[in-house]
């Protein structure tokens, strides 16, 4: 019973250490590379967040999408300000051990597709509003031990509440 105790108590080491270093690993894989600064007005993004708290807002005028990794981090992704392209965009969102909200205008159609292991994803928003005949934002959200969020807030001053259907 000692000695498969013990066993256990390996594994539980690893499987929490393990996870950790390869986010370590990846972090300075991209320090070294000489990752590119956020560009609030560009049309797609790539934003890595690993070990820190992302607070990024798009201004662009044809938003296409791109991709957002959240890893034992968090933070906020403001598209309020932007402006999807004609034909929409495709938004790619990992969250492992962290958290991520993506804040989108009341009239974005947005179709997600969410995986979770150990986690969640959630869209709260208000139906009522959102104007089909809009492009669609589609996001794909991968949640590992984290979680994402695609909220509509009233205002900013009213941070708290969220616009719920």
């Amino acid at each position: 019973m000692r000695r498969l105790f013990g066993l256990f108590a390996l594994a539980w080491i690893l499987a929490m250490s393990l996870p950790a270093l390869a986010a370590y690993r990846e972090k300075r894989r991209r320090e070294l590379a000489g990752e590119v600064p956020f560009d609030e007005t560009a049309d797609e993004i790539d934003l890595a967040v690993i070990f820190d708290s992302l607070e990024a807002r798009s201004t662009a005028s044809a938003f296409r999408g791109g991709d957002v990794l959240v890893w034992y981090g968090g933070g906020t992704l403001d598209l309020r300000e932007a402006t999807l392209a004609p034909s929409g965009a495709q938004l790619n969102l990992r969250a492992i051990f962290g958290g991520l909200e993506v804040l989108v205008p009341p009239t974005w159609p947005v179709e997600v597709h969410p995986r979770a292991i150990l986690g969640g994803v959630s869209q709260s928003r208000d139906a009522a509003l959102i104007d089909p005949a809009s492009p669609t934002l589609v996001v794909d959200a991968t949640s590992i031990m984290g979680g994402a969020a695609i909220v509509t807030r009233r205002d900013e001053a009213d941070a708290s509440q969220f616009v719920t259907a």
